[in-house]
């Protein structure tokens, strides 16, 4: 998986010399092209793209371990991915991606408007919006069965309509009462928002273009439904127990900002009395303090929310698996495939008090 990563961010490094040659975007504007090169180089997981590869070369009839074309395909989920964070820190506001400032806080220290408007955030849309376009192009650069390439290039549209439903929602729920909000509704925003593009689609599209039987698809969609939510559940722990070096964002954001994850929801359904009113109180505060933080936390785990989320990320997890020890490609990338569903959703939780 490491040599893959690899020959992704070569793919990606690539794609940004070709579309110089092909748009001149530097010549266009230095700073477009700059900002867009650096926040999609930043290093990262590359979990999509992998995903991508692994369902790929498991059912390919012959396995192309270096094709340029199909490091390029595998490219365009990450660039994607990409464009969602994008438009998603402005949603935010938020300050950091990946230990660096987002783009439209780049795009606001560096352009100074005549009278001192910020932009950044305009400017941030527009960027994303030019690298999903980008996105596609790479895609199309795979030499493979017209029919294939074009039923796998339809999961890559219908998930970027899929996950903006996800992000309409997500807003929506944020600004709802805590009471108003059920279970469900947080499940659909993981689906949506989260578990749709980051496991579902490249496994599907991978399976797809490779000529994987109607079956294995099917099971490959549960697998990534279910390790999609597994992720994100994990992800929730993360921003509440973690730390920033390991997240490379402020910890604690989806506190600071009041988003209704399941541990939120779990924590109070569960609570009585004071707590409760202790809970939504911090929850619902514009301007946290780091004790009222630290308090959030400690709530969430006398409450049973913390080993509750637990058990459900762990279920999900078993469940993904289950799917995964079914499938019929390849040994070797049915075996890196179960490696990475582990890996991204542990077993032991990092709890920070």
């Amino acid at each position: 998986m490491e040599s893959y990563v690899r020959l992704i961010n070569d793919a990606l490094k690539r794609l940004f010399r070709d579309i110089d040659r092909r748009y001149r975007l530097r010549k266009i504007s230095p700073l477009l092209f700059d900002a867009c090169r650096d926040f999609v180089l930043r290093p990262g997981k590359r979990i999509r793209p992998l995903l991508f590869l692994l369902a790929y070369q498991g059912y390919a009839k012959k396995r192309r371990s270096k094709d340029p074309g199909l490091f390029a395909a595998a490219s365009a989920i990450e660039l994607l991915h990409d464009y969602m964070l994008i438009h998603d820190d402005v949603i935010d506001r938020a300050a950091t991606r990946r230990g660096k400032p987002t783009l439209h806080r780049v795009f606001d220290k560096k352009v100074k408007t005549l009278h001192g408007a910020a932009i950044g955030a305009s400017l941030a849309v527009v960027a994303g919006d030019i690298i999903f376009a980008l996105a596609i192009e790479s895609f199309l650069a795979v030499r493979e069965d017209p029919r294939r390439k074009e039923e796998a290039l339809r999961h890559l549209v219908a998930t970027a309509a899929y996950t903006g439903t996800g992000e309409f929602i997500d807003i929506l729920f944020g600004h709802t009462r805590l009471a108003a909000l059920r279970e469900k509704d947080v499940y659909n925003t993981y689906i949506y928002k989260t578990a749709k593009y980051t496991f579902e689609c490249p496994l599907l599209m991978g399976a797809t273009l490779a000529g994987a039987a109607p079956a294995e698809r099917t099971k490959l969609s549960r697998l990534g439904l279910r390790a999609g939510e597994a992720f994100q559940i994990y992800d929730d722990f993360l921003d509440t127990f973690g730390t920033q070096e390991l997240i490379g964002k402020p910890v604690l954001s989806d506190l600071a900002e009041s988003k209704k994850t399941l541990l939120v929801h779990a924590a109070w359904r569960r609570l009585k009395g004071a707590d409760k009113r202790r809970f939504r109180v911090l929850f619902e505060k514009k301007k946290k303090t780091g004790r009222d933080l630290a308090t959030f936390k400690r709530l969430l785990i006398d409450s049973g929310s913390y080993a509750l989320c637990l058990r459900r990320m762990k279920d999900l997890q078993r469940e993904a698996l289950d799917v995964y020890r079914d499938l019929t490609m390849r040994k070797r990338e049915r075996l890196l495939l179960g490696a990475l569903i582990e890996r991204l959703s542990p077993a032991k939780m990092p709890v920070t008090l």
